[in-house]
C-alpha cells in the first residue's frame, strides 16, 4: 500500500509514540487522513500471516490473526494500521539481558542515548499499552531500556519492502518461514 511504501512515504511516525500520533505531511495526497484510516488492506494480496524483520534489529515480529486475534478492523484481513500497531507494541517490550549483552560497546551507548532522548520525549508518562488501540499513555513503570532503543536515532518509520535474498539470510536454518516477510525501513 501506498502508505506503507518508501521512498515517497506519505506518513511521518515516531516509533517511540503510539500509531495514533502519526502524521501526514502538508505535500502528501493524504494530508486530510488521520491515523484509523490506516485500516486499509496492506496490499491486495491480502495476507493472512506475515513477518516483519530489518536490518535494524535483530527480532522478527509475527502477525497472524488465528494465535493473536486481530488488532483492528477486518479478521480477514492485515491492514496498514495492523501493522504499525504490531510493530510499535514489539518495540515497546523491555530489551532483554541477552540482548543488551550481544551489543557491543558502542551499540549500548548508542542504546542508552536513545533512552535518556525517548524519555526527555515523555518524561512522565511511557506507553506499555494494555490495548494497543489505545493512544492514552500510562505511568511509566521505570526507566528501563526497552527495545525501541536499540534503534539509536533511526526511530522514524521509513516504510516496507521487499527483500527475499535478506530474508532467506536472516531466517534462523529449518525454521518455519513466513508465508510473506517484508523488511521494516527507519530513518
Amino acid at each position: 500500500h501506498p502508505f506503507l511504501a518508501p521512498p515517497s512515504l506519505p506518513l511521518i511516525y515516531d516509533l517511540r509514540l503510539p500509531p495514533s500520533t502519526l502524521t501526514f505531511p502538508p505535500t502528501s495526497p493524504f494530508s486530510e487522513y488521520e491515523y484509523h484510516q490506516l485500516m486499509a488492506p496492506m496490499h491486495s494480496g491480502t495476507p493472512r500471516r506475515l513477518r516483519l524483520i530489518s536490518e535494524d534489529f535483530p527480532w522478527s515480529f509475527d502477525l497472524d490473526p488465528d494465535i493473536d486475534g486481530r488488532l483492528a478492523g477486518d479478521p480477514t484481513i492485515i491492514t496498514c494500521l495492523d501493522i504499525l500497531l504490531s510493530l510499535y507494541a514489539a518495540l515497546q517490550k523491555p530489551l532483554g539481558d541477552v540482548e543488551w549483552g550481544s551489543a557491543d560497546d558502542r551499540r549500548r551507548a548508542s542504546i542508552l542515548r536513545a533512552r535518556e532522548r525517548r524519555l526527555r520525549v515523555a518524561p512522565t508518562t511511557t506507553i506499555y499499552p494494555t490495548n494497543i488501540l489505545s493512544s492514552a499513555p500510562t505511568v511509566a513503570r521505570s526507566n528501563r531500556i526497552l527495545r525501541v532503543d536499540w534503534l539509536g536515532s533511526k526511530i522514524a518509520f521509513g516504510g516496507l519492502v521487499k527483500d527475499d535474498e535478506f530474508a532467506r539470510r536472516r531466517r534462523l536454518p529449518s525454521s518455519e518461514a513466513a508465508p510473506e516477510t517484508w523488511v521494516v525501513k527507519f530513518r
